[in-house]
């Protein structure tokens, strides 16, 4: 996968983050404006660690809803590029007496390469320099 280097470039108005992503399959009101919202000013992206995490919780009978509703959005792969970035980050975390989730950290540095806002509504688990946060909630 070649690497993206900014949202302008390839049309992406944002990074959709996994709490975010399982609102909207479970249909609540909020992700559903969020998203056409940022539908509105481009594509929406999401990282490859989001299939994953999704996927992982799916239950029985969201299948359909679920494979029509991440096939609908831009999927972000973890190249080199995304991968160094995410550790470098781990790291300097890590120097500062704090830690993060891999996952975390690859989805931070997927949106930092991509040079757009990564929608979520859990804004503490990115505590990395360089990555936009825009709240999932509207409130």
């Amino acid at each position: 996968m070649a690497t993206v280097q900014s949202n302008r470039a390839t049309g992406i108005s944002c990074l959709i983050d996994t709490d975010v992503a399982i609102d909207f399959l479970r249909r609540r009101p909020y992700a559903r404006i969020l998203l056409d919202y940022w539908a509105g000013k481009g594509l929406l992206a999401i990282s490859a660690l989001t299939h994953l995490e999704i996927y992982r919780g799916m239950k029985e009978g969201e299948e359909k809803a679920t494979v029509e509703f991440l096939d609908g959005l831009t999927s972000i792969g973890v190249d080199l590029s995304v991968a160094r970035r995410a550790g470098v980050m781990m790291k300097g975390l890590i120097a500062g007496g704090k830690t993060a989730c891999m996952a975390d950290a690859i989805i931070a540095a997927t949106a930092i390469q991509l040079g757009a806002p990564l929608l979520t509504n859990n804004v503490e688990r990115y505590p990395f320099e360089g990555v936009r946060l825009i709240r999932g909630t509207l409130a």
